[in-house]
């Protein structure tokens, strides 16, 4: 004997859809609470500092950067942004190769070419070097000196402007350092410019989109729309319900008038 399988009942619907719906109108309800006070509690003045939502919207760099020590500074190279120190003072898609201080300059390689800053960081010139791919920059106190991919030196003239191949000879490489932990913080601060306010966290939440920029939205959205849908759902159930027990107690008294005809009887 085999059972009939029940349908499956609609207030099972309303009741999952509910409890979904209700997450994501509770972040509605507070969000909105809290950006109608955003002056009150200085929403637009705090920034977030966490690692994992800075991540999320791309604000922090990525991987690790290039660094090398020149004098007393430091110049890295982090997700395409130059820094001196924590200072961006430039942006660069070529490979940080190295920097070196000369004649009151820091000369800084990258892939194929050069740029010169003087010690404040402001751009003096930037000048394209054919000489292949550059690997290495040193100098000898006297001269800057570059390497490239085949292990072809050139020296500079004293403009830094003209090279000229040499053979080997001896030479200070500048060596890759790894910048500590307080330097990082500062080029993260610096990378993230005005950085991420609370405000902006709340809205993109508010909004959904800080669930995803494309279908963040359409959830929120969604939503809506299943309180919709609850709403009149839930009156379509009570109407339904009160229909089926007005129909029992019509159906109760019926059976009570009958049975107590038979008794009379």
């Amino acid at each position: 004997m085999t059972r009939n399988k029940k349908k499956f009942p609609f207030f099972l619907w309303h009741r999952r859809l509910g409890l979904i719906a209700l997450i994501l109108m509770l972040i509605l309800c507070f969000t909105g609470i809290a950006l109608n006070h955003t002056e009150s509690l200085q929403l637009d003045e705090q920034t977030v500092e966490s690692d994992l939502l800075l991540n999320w919207y791309g604000l922090n760099p990525e991987n690790k950067p290039v660094s090398y020590q020149v004098s007393d500074s430091i110049i890295s190279l982090w997700d395409g942004q130059l820094f001196l120190n924590e200072k961006i003072i430039s942006d660069s898609k070529q490979m940080l190769r190295g920097a070196v201080f000369h004649d009151n300059m820091i000369v800084i390689a990258l892939d194929d070419s050069i740029q010169l800053f003087d010690s404040n960081g402001e751009l003096i010139e930037e000048i394209d070097i054919n000489m292949g791919k550059i690997t290495h920059i040193g100098s000898d106190n006297k001269f800057v000196y570059l390497k490239n991919d085949r292990q072809m030196i050139f020296i500079s003239d004293g403009q830094i402007l003209n090279w000229t191949q040499i053979n080997q000879t001896t030479v200070h490489w500048i060596s890759q350092i790894t910048a500590n932990d307080t330097l990082l913080t500062a080029m993260k601060k610096s990378y993230r410019g005005q950085g991420l306010t609370l405000e902006r966290v709340i809205l993109d939440l508010h909004s959904g989109r800080l669930f995803n920029q494309n279908w963040g939205v359409y959830l929120m959205d969604a939503s809506a729309i299943i309180m919709i849908w609850l709403g009149l759902s839930g009156t379509w159930i009570w109407f339904s319900r009160k229909n089926k027990m007005k129909t029992k107690r019509h159906y109760q008294k019926h059976h009570m008038r009958t049975s107590e005809a038979k008794l009379d009887q």
